[in-house]
């Protein structure tokens, strides 16, 4: 059966596509629009499950947040790209290390889960990682609050970061996380671009505001059209695009996510359904998990993050009246199948029988589960979610496509008991 009609004999559509084709209709990219209208109900009735969490979230942004230089690629640059622009962004890839074998190191060997301290060297990781989280936070801090400051700082970051004539970013991450002595063009490394994708949810959160003006939006539409582009033809994002693991599942968070900004909501909707989707069928084992990730040193951490990219396809999917929590391919994949796997050891992540290197953080499970049981209306899945919680490090930064600082607002239900 045709995917298209496969799919939407199985899912509900909640409204009409032609229905949501002005991006005027979306608060943010990335977030659930219910939550960021939640959480402002709730902090302007002085909700006490919200308000210790909010001021927490508010005495940040104006203490660290608000006072911040913005950031950019060129910034304390140590490492310049072979280009040698060094408005090209340029990372090291972090599983890499000098080769003990070799004179001089090059190439690289990969020894995987082991971090390089190099990698720091490489300041658009942090920065990167940084300026995306930090306009995010001010985004939601002016949607929560409607001060013009907030979106006054954001703006600023933004302009430095992609709009500046001497500090703004080319549109394409060609050397991002490179390997040393390695010569084959890699794809894999499109992986840091889930941060722009974070950032121009941010950009799209201040739409409104004076301070980010048309002549603003006109000129990020134009970079993230041709950042698109790029990753619609270059030979890395062609690589990146055909990755059978959660670097393909990524790719297309980011895909659609800077298709979205771009306000293409018909093409939104066909990558999804044909690219997307597909991997769903593809990456799963019967028993619901994924064995590339299984292959992994940190598989825990590896299948809950290709759990994280399928929902954030689904949020992006909701504001087009799609629901992929609800797919289910012929082969019976799915999300909920992943999800069944992995339950109990988000709950119990010692019971974990594959290789963790490292200490997981089960909340990113207990953020999954509570989301799927909002979804699809189960109850047992927001009753082992709160038997969990969520009380992450809010100054967790690795993984900026859920700051900890945003979720703890727009998920404060889930420590309600």
């Amino acid at each position: 059966m045709n995917l298209l009609r496969k799919f939407t004999t199985i899912i509900v559509l909640s409204v009409s596509i032609a229905g949501c084709s002005k991006s005027d209709n979306i608060i943010s990219l990335m977030y659930e629009d219910s939550l960021l209208k939640a959480a402002k109900e709730a902090i302007s009735a002085n909700d006490s499950a919200i308000m210790p969490k909010y001021t927490d979230f508010i005495n940040y942004v104006d203490s660290v947040t608000l006072k911040m230089e913005p950031l950019s690629v060129v910034k304390d640059k140590k490492r310049v790209a072979p280009s040698k622009d060094p408005r090209d962004y340029i990372t090291l890839s972090p599983y890499w290390w000098p080769d003990p074998t070799v004179e001089g190191g090059v190439p690289y060997i990969r020894r995987d889960g082991e971090r390089n301290p190099e990698v720091y060297e490489y300041l658009e990781r942090v920065n990167s990682t940084v300026f995306a989280e930090s306009v995010q936070l001010l985004a939601v801090a002016y949607y929560l609050t409607d001060n013009e400051k907030y979106a006054e700082k954001c703006a600023e970051m933004l302009r430095v970061w992609f709009l500046d004539s001497i500090t703004g970013m080319n549109p394409n991450m060609t050397y991002s996380q490179t390997v040393p002595g390695m010569v084959e063009i890699r794809g894999t490394g499109i992986i840091d671009a889930r941060r722009i994708a974070g950032a121009l949810n941010g950009a799209k959160m201040i739409e409104n505001s004076q301070y980010w003006t048309q002549e603003d939006r006109l000129k990020l539409k134009d970079w993230a059209n041709s950042f698109r582009y790029w990753l619609e033809n270059s030979v890395n994002g062609l690589k990146e695009a055909q990755a059978p693991n959660n670097h393909g599942l990524w790719y297309e968070v980011t895909h659609q996510a800077v298709v979205m900004y771009g306000g293409d909501f018909d093409y939104l909707r066909k990558i999804i359904l044909e690219e997307q989707l597909p991997r769903i069928d593809s990456q799963m084992q019967p028993d619901g998990s994924f064995p590339h990730e299984l292959a992994r040193t940190l598989g825990l951490h590896y299948s809950t993050f290709a759990m994280e990219a399928l929902n954030l396809t689904d949020i992006m999917a909701e504001k087009i009246g799609l629901n992929i929590w609800s797919y289910k391919a012929d082969n019976g994949n799915s999300m909920l199948s992943a999800l069944e796997y992995l339950k109990s050891y988000w709950k119990d992540p010692q019971s974990w029988p594959h290789m963790q290197i490292s200490p997981f953080n089960s909340e990113r499970g207990s953020l999954l589960l509570y989301r799927a049981g909002k979804r699809i209306n189960n109850d047992e899945y927001i009753k082992l979610a709160k038997s969990i919680g969520y009380n992450p490090d809010i100054n967790e930064k690795e993984n900026s496509n859920t700051i900890p600082r945003i979720n703890s607002l727009l998920y404060y239900k889930l420590n309600i008991k």
